[in-house]
């Protein structure tokens, strides 16, 4: 199943449409072809809050799928305190593509030719390569340099991520060699009497006995 793709507004609606109908959440990502976490996800952030009464919100019917109070007999109860979700295609649409449009703030270049690059570049991961190749493979296409690449994924610009990056998971932080530290008897002068000072004086006094 795919995960990682943005979700289109026709696909919002199957899952509107899909909660109004309390289809399991299993099928509706099945129906999609996603993971059901993606869609358990694209619910709870793209939902609308209608605030009614004291404002609670502590119900459990939101705190689990379907995150919404679609299809709960209590919704216009005015006797519920509790605060009202419901999951709007539109206005998931609209909250989503403003989302996208300030994730992407700094790019120079128009959607179609940025959906291109982005494309370019998770194929090319996919099927293993690195930035520079990709770069190089399809510099006559993408017209970007391997620091743009860099810089478009770090900062999240792209569907591809730094860690689906082709060893990016294995890439760890150099120890830096520290001053060794004494545990006991740290009031001892050892002025001249390091490990340094030992070699020292051995390549000063070759065949000495010590």
């Amino acid at each position: 199943m795919n995960g990682w793709k943005h979700l289109t507004f026709e696909q919002r609606k199957v899952i509107s449409n899909g909660i109004s109908h309390n289809y399991k959440l299993k099928d509706i990502a099945e129906t999609l072809g996603f993971d059901p976490t993606s869609i358990s996800k694209e619910v709870k952030r793209n939902r609308e809050s209608i605030t009614i009464g004291k404002n609670i919100t502590n119900c459990k019917r939101v705190s689990r799928w379907p995150y919404v109070c679609t299809g709960c007999n209590k919704k216009y109860n005015h006797q519920c305190y509790f605060t009202k979700y419901k999951y709007d295609a539109q206005k998931a649409q609209n909250k989503a593509d403003i989302k996208l449009v300030n994730s992407r703030k700094g790019i120079d270049i128009d959607s179609k030719e940025f959906q291109k690059l982005d494309k370019i570049v998770k194929d090319g991961i996919y099927n293993k390569k690195s930035i520079y190749q990709i770069t190089i493979e399809n510099k006559d296409i993408i017209n970007k340099s391997v620091t743009t690449l860099y810089r478009y994924v770090n900062k999240g610009y792209l569907t591809t991520k730094r860690i689906d990056l082709p060893y990016a998971v294995t890439y760890k932080k150099r120890k830096h060699n520290k001053k060794y530290e004494y545990s006991e008897n740290k009031t001892i002068d050892r002025t001249g009497h390091t490990y340094i000072d030992y070699l020292a004086y051995i390549h000063k006094h070759p065949g000495i006995y010590v």
